[in-house]
């Protein structure tokens, strides 16, 4: 979890839903590449994941569905969407939802 993630009522969380198998050829380096550059993307806030295999729940965060759009146009993105859909993917969802609320609670590490 990402405890330093500034959202706040207004963001938007795109929630990308998946099955593929454990480290397919190709796909960490695709997954590093498009990290970065989606770190550059105007507008992203950051993400989180979590996954057991076969299943993987990934969430991005953005300020706005401008950047989300941008980020939709984007060629890198495109490409490894392909690659997704041709070699690594089973199945996939994409949801994009507006933040309503957020809460958030950390255990103070020194208090246990």
């Amino acid at each position: 979890m990402n405890h330093d993630l500034p959202l706040t009522t207004g963001h938007w969380a795109v929630l990308f839903i998946s099955e593929r198998s454990d480290d397919p050829p190709g796909y960490a380096e695709m997954d590093d590449t498009t990290m970065r550059a989606v770190s550059r993307v105007p507008g992203f806030i950051g993400w989180e994941s979590a996954r057991q295999s076969p299943c993987g729940v990934f969430v991005s965060y953005w300020e706005n569905e401008a950047a989300i759009d941008a980020w939709k146009q984007d060629m890198l993105h495109a490409r490894a969407k392909a690659l997704g859909r041709n070699q690594w993917y089973d199945a996939y969802r994409t949801v994009i939802c507006r933040i309503a609320h957020t809460d958030h609670f950390l255990r103070s590490r020194d208090a246990v």
